[in-house]
């Protein structure tokens, strides 16, 4: 099994988006998907809802942080982790091997509240146990003063800065409608596709064992 967490205290920062593409990305490949809303406003479970019967298939469980999840026979479990978490019991929910991805925006606010969770990340200990951790640099506007100083505060890090996000509404329209990018046609989201690629290699997933029937892309 693989766990991977989208995590970020701060709200307004991409958690849902990415793990709801992420999701949507292993499903469409035939890997047995779960996907775990923490969150109390439970974005990731309304996207669901409005799935398409004829996509990928994704499970879901809605839970609170301190509920263990039980993964059943799901291979790739992805975890939308809420707003305000104070990371109690982190110890009890990422362990070794899991996957760790914190997106993060260009703003002041935005870069202040990463670094303390990332302060407060290394102070649990959980690092010591081979967890990995990487960043994501989301809704990037590349020509603006603050981009810059997101992009040389992510390469301070000790974790690498995994990937760079456009802002784009290609994201906002498939997310309405209950899809990810990897649902659309691709001559539509070519750029956004070719951004994604340094974080699947980074997640490092293995092939499915049993793959099940993956969806056709839809012509939206």
């Amino acid at each position: 099994m693989n766990q991977i967490f989208i995590a970020n205290p701060k709200g307004g920062c991409g958690k849902t988006t990415i793990s709801t593409q992420i999701a949507g990305y292993y499903a469409n490949l035939g890997y047995r998907v779960l996907l775990v809303d923490h969150d109390a406003q439970k974005s990731s479970s309304d996207w669901l809802a409005s799935r398409p019967a004829r996509c990928s298939s994704i499970q879901l469980r809605a839970t609170t942080v301190e509920t263990p999840v039980s993964d059943g026979e799901a291979e790739v479990v992805v975890h939308d982790m809420p707003a305000a978490w104070s990371l109690d019991h982190v110890a009890d929910i990422i362990h070794a091997g899991d996957k760790v991805l914190v997106p993060v925006l260009s703003s002041p606010t935005d870069i202040k509240a990463c670094l303390r969770f990332l302060m407060e990340l290394y102070r649990s200990g959980i690092f010591e146990a081979g967890i990995r951790m990487g960043m994501v640099a989301n809704r990037s506007r590349e020509h603006t003063r603050y981009y810059k100083i997101l992009i040389e505060f992510l390469e301070r890090l000790e974790s690498p800065l995994v990937a760079n996000l456009r802002d784009t509404q290609n994201y906002v329209r498939a997310m309405d409608r209950g899809l990810t990018i990897f649902d659309l046609p691709e001559s539509r989201v070519a750029a956004d596709l070719a951004q994604w690629q340094p974080i699947f290699d980074w997640l490092d997933v293995a092939p499915p064992a049993n793959p099940v029937r993956t969806a056709e892309a839809l012509a939206v």
